[in-house]
């Protein structure tokens, strides 16, 4: 696949992998990952049932369970729209909807595209909208029998059953709360069947006391309990039974009402249940419609009972009550009543009561704009007033009417004269708290009249403006803040009325915060200003240190870059003056080598050791100047590549004889496992250094345990693993080995620059490749390429594919 392609399919957002006609994916992008956890590495060269295990229609299925005569190349497929089932990396299926786009371009031809668009929040919209539907149904029916019925037992039974034969659930309990032992006891059970009378017997003769068992831990929460099987639940106190009987599945939905929770009702399937969700959306609104439905039966009864209670509500002594008509003349009162006014039975059959009689005349304006309201709305409003004593006396009263049929008035009166005497008390405490929060809180609360003068000035912020609580009450504050002009010109706009919010900095170096609210007096005139005010200095003190560690991080970071660029400037010329030198020292060392190993004398045997351990470490030293020279390369983008036919396998076959004599010195066994041949176009120098990295990091890092390399090509790919059984990389360092001198080991133990994969990485993605690794620490590391067998794209870029193409 060609580079070019890659990188036009990499650039997309949306989830994309392509294949071949054999249906061999070829390359995926990071929106797949996302979606479905497959990397990229991972997926190239397996078949297109790894993501879609049934395949695509048009495209032929890849495996060993697939004959091979069958394997044969599809006719490029029309465009299309399917909805298929994906695997996840992890295991599970998601739904989603795939389009299959030919890319267009003769440079790609036989290449499809499959995008995919994931179908999660359709899929939930059509699960709700199938669940709207059974609840809709379920709520039909349960309206329907609840309406014929007005015993809560026999309720409760119907609804079960409806539930049951709709839902498809077994058996049914409704388990009721009996306050007075607060616990819950079986009211009536159904039962689809006759089979499961011995788990109903049961049933019948247990009680719960909350929260025991499944029932008094539905009771105590408040909520649903869903158990897929009962059989298995340790609380479950009837598991034995339900087993027995063949009951798995099992639902538990509070009874919850106006304020109350009346009960638990529970159903039982006979196979284990899958569906959490609807299930407890289904527990809900049972339990909601039961509970309406008792809400009623209890309205209904206290309707029964509420004549007889009035009744004793008017011979109690908890309030006055008397009756009244359209004329305000009193026609009936309670003893209560008279008893708080002074009045006897007598006056009042004497026709001596009225409104007005029992009115002060301060207060009977008042009063007669409540009647009107209570003629026209039909109810008098709770409100505070006085009554008139017998004796001449006022009584402090709350009182409320409402209208009764045929122009007659009831109305209570509650004595507050108790209540007043407390309130009295009580509200100097109010005002010495009040006084005290204001004098101690780290704030400036002022008052001034139309006049600028100050009526008000309290707050334990004033000491730091030099001043003591009041002590400037009754100065003008033109004259206080005469030094001052921004202050005083939002003191002109707060006594023109105005609303708003200012920021001061007076001229001691105090910032203040200030919101200016109008006072007006009764009538609605402007009557001055209010004024709070807050020190916000050091809170400014604190911004502006803050900027200022801001700036100083951004100049460190600046610093830091150009201390980078020196420093790579540095080992640029550093590794090319260096380069000189020490290829002149290898020849020489070679030479004498050479001529030590042809005298053969046995004194000279020392010799040759050291000079070989010599020769050792100057390839050591001649590597590591190579990836200091490569990397500055790539860092001046004067990396050049020299393509040919290369065959990987031969190369990495002679690489690993070079490290042969190493190897053994180590105890590390090397094994190459791949195809015959697997030929492609690149630069065989840097292939070679690339093969020569990795097998030399395995053997760092990896000595005395087995090297293993595996060659394989996909038909468009070459692949390559390198994996040893060392110390391995742990996960946070993975994510960082391919950047520049960055390390996953101390540098005193195991030395290097930390060049090594950086160079990897830039050789691979140069060549068209792609370079990954996976680790576990303590069990060692794979690394994986993938290069393309044509080479990096010299072709020009294809034409873009259109946007419906690829969705």
């Amino acid at each position: 696949m060609e580079m070019d392609v890659r990188r036009v399919l990499d650039s997309l957002g949306d989830p994309l992998l392509a294949v071949d006609r054999s249906a061999c994916i070829l390359h995926s992008n990071a929106g797949l990952k996302e979606l479905l956890g497959w990397s990229r590495l991972e997926l190239i060269g397996r078949p297109i049932s790894t993501v879609i295990p049934a395949g695509l229609p048009g495209v032929p299925r890849m495996g060993p369970d697939v004959p091979p005569w069958s394997r044969r190349p599809a006719p490029p497929p029309t465009r299309q729209l399917l909805r298929v089932r994906a695997l996840r990396r992890h295991g599970d299926v998601r739904e989603v909807e795939v389009r299959l786009s030919p890319w267009p371009g003769s440079g790609a031809e036989g290449l499809l595209v499959v995008s995919f668009h994931d179908l999660e929040a359709q899929v939930e919209l059509e699960r709700q909208l199938r669940l709207c539907k059974r609840l809709n149904v379920l709520d039909a029916a349960l309206t329907q029998v609840l309406a014929l019925t007005s015993d809560e037992e026999e309720a409760a039974h119907s609804l079960l059953q409806v539930c049951g034969e709709t839902e498809g659930w077994a058996m049914g309990t409704y388990w009721r709360l009996e306050r007075e032992e607060e616990v819950l006891v079986p009211a009536t059970v159904w039962t689809s069947s006759f089979e499961l009378a011995n788990f109903a017997n049961v049933t019948l003769r247990r009680t719960f006391a909350p929260p025991e068992g499944l029932p008094g831990q539905t009771w105590s929460r408040r909520e649903p309990v869903w158990v897929q099987d009962v059989t298995l639940e340790a609380s479950f106190l009837r598991a034995d039974v339900a087993a027995k009987q063949g009951l798995r599945g099992g639902l538990f939905a509070p009874v919850v009402g106006s304020g109350r929770v009346y009960g638990v009702l529970e159903l039982f399937s006979h196979e284990p249940r899958q569906n959490q969700l609807e299930d407890e959306a289904i527990a809900t609104t049972l339990g909601q419609r039961f509970g309406q439905f008792l809400d009623q039966h209890d309205l209904s009864e206290a309707e029964l009972t509420r004549a007889s209670t009035s009744w004793r509500i008017w011979d109690s002594d908890l309030m006055g009550l008397f009756v009244s008509n359209s004329h305000g003349r009193l026609l009936d009162a309670n003893a209560t009543l008279l008893r708080m006014l002074g009045y006897s039975r007598r006056d009042l059959r004497e026709e001596r009561l009225t409104w007005t009689v029992l009115t002060p005349p301060s207060q009977r304006l008042t009063l007669e704009g409540a009647l009107r309201r209570l003629r026209s709305e039909g109810v008098f409003h709770s409100m505070e007033g006085e009554l008139l004593r017998k004796d001449g006396g006022g009584v402090p009263v709350l009182l409320g009417s409402a209208n009764l049929d045929e122009g007659r008035v009831a109305t209570f009166v509650v004595d507050l004269s108790d209540w007043k005497r407390a309130e009295s008390g009580s509200h100097a405490q109010v005002q010495t708290r009040l006084q005290s929060l204001i004098s101690h809180a780290p704030v400036v609360l002022f008052a001034l009249d139309r006049d600028g003068v100050f009526t008000l000035s309290e707050g334990q912020a004033l000491g730091a403006l030099g001043w003591k609580p009041g002590q400037v009450v009754g100065m003008s504050v033109f004259e206080v803040y005469r030094a001052e002009p921004a202050v005083l010109t939002h003191v002109r706009r707060a006594l023109s009325g105005e609303d708003f919010f200012s920021v001061e900095m007076l001229t001691s170096g105090l910032l203040y915060e200030t919101h200016w609210t109008p006072l007006r007096d009764p009538d609605g005139r402007l009557a001055g200003t209010l004024g709070l005010a807050v020190d916000v200095s050091q809170r400014e003190r604190e911004a502006r240190w803050r900027a200022q560690l801001l700036a100083e991080a951004e100049e460190a970071r600046l610093a830091a870059e150009r201390a980078v660029r020196v420093r790579d400037d540095f080992l640029s010329v550093a590794s090319h003056e260096l380069k000189t030198p020490l290829t002149s020292l290898s020849l020489q060392l070679h030479a004498l080598l050479k001529r030590a190993r042809q005298t053969q004398r046995p004194e000279d045997t020392e010799q040759v050791e050291r000079l070989e351990k010599a020769q050792r470490h100057l390839q050591k030293l001649a590597r590591m100047m190579d990836d200091l020279l490569d990397a500055s390369r790539v860092a001046e983008g004067q990396l050049r590549l020299d393509l040919g036919d290369v065959d990987l396998v031969r190369l990495v076959r002679e690489a690993l004889e070079r490290f042969q004599e190493e190897a053994q010195r180590t105890g590390t066994h090397l094994e190459l496992r791949g195809d015959d041949a697997v030929v492609g176009r690149w630069d065989r120098a840097r292939l070679e250094q690339v093969v020569t990295n990795l097998v030399s990091n395995a053997l760092k890092y990896g000595a005395g345990s087995p090297v293993e390399l595996h060659v394989r090509s996909s038909g468009t790919l070459a692949l390559l693993e390198v994996t040893d059984h060392g110390i391995g990389i742990s996960p946070e360092d993975l994510a960082r080995i391919f950047e520049k001198f960055e390390r996953a080991v101390p540098v005193r133990k195991y030395g290097g620059f930390g060049l090594g994969l950086y160079i990897v990485r830039q050789l691979v993605e140069a060549m068209g490749g792609a370079v990954d690794a996976e680790s576990t620490p303590g069990k060692g590391t794979t690394f994986h390429i993938a290069l393309p067998l044509a080479g990096p794209g010299t072709h020009p870029m294809p034409p873009a594919p259109t946007q419906t193409g690829l969705h």
